[in-house]
């Protein structure tokens, strides 16, 4: 007899599953959430983490930071002070000011948090939506066409 490493009531010794909580007790151990699954599984069945496959750097890019346009702020979001962007090899940072700049809200999103982006090219302005793993999606908008195309171009390397 062993144990079920979840509910720790004793079950047969050849098991692949508990009969108490049904969880697997036998498999390949999920590195990112700890889940056990399929030893042929590709992915995690609760995080989707791949396995064997990690998640590249950013290859020969430097730090930089990109500020969202006035104009489109102020005619979007009603604001005078706009969104910034900055993105390092660990993490983009959105920094999005409150009315007044009286609160701010710092979104931090690693890379191996990203699960895929929305790219929207506009006639004056971009806007790009990264959707990441476990959390809701995040905005960058009214960015000036060339930032916006540079901050895409950076998403699609890694997606490759």
């Amino acid at each position: 007899m062993k144990t079920c490493p979840d509910c720790l009531s004793e079950i047969p010794d050849a098991a692949t599953f508990c009969r108490s909580c049904g969880e697997r007790v036998e498999g390949k151990g999920c590195p990112q959430c700890g889940a056990r699954n399929w030893p042929e599984a590709s992915a995690c069945r609760w995080c989707s983490h791949r396995y064997g496959v990690s998640r590249p750097k950013v290859r020969g890019f430097e730090p930089f930071e990109v500020t969202a346009q006035l104009l489109p702020t102020v005619l979007q979001r009603g604001r005078l002070l706009p969104q910034t962007v900055r993105v390092t090899p660990e993490k983009i940072v959105i920094s999005t000011p409150g009315a007044f700049n009286l609160s701010r809200k710092e979104e931090e999103i690693p890379w191996a948090k990203i699960a895929g982006f929305d790219y929207r090219s506009g006639i004056f302005w971009d806007q790009v939506t990264i959707e990441t793993r476990g959390q809701s999606s995040s905005k960058m908008t009214c960015l000036d066409k060339p930032d916006g195309e540079r901050i895409r171009q950076m998403l699609q390397d890694l997606e490759t």
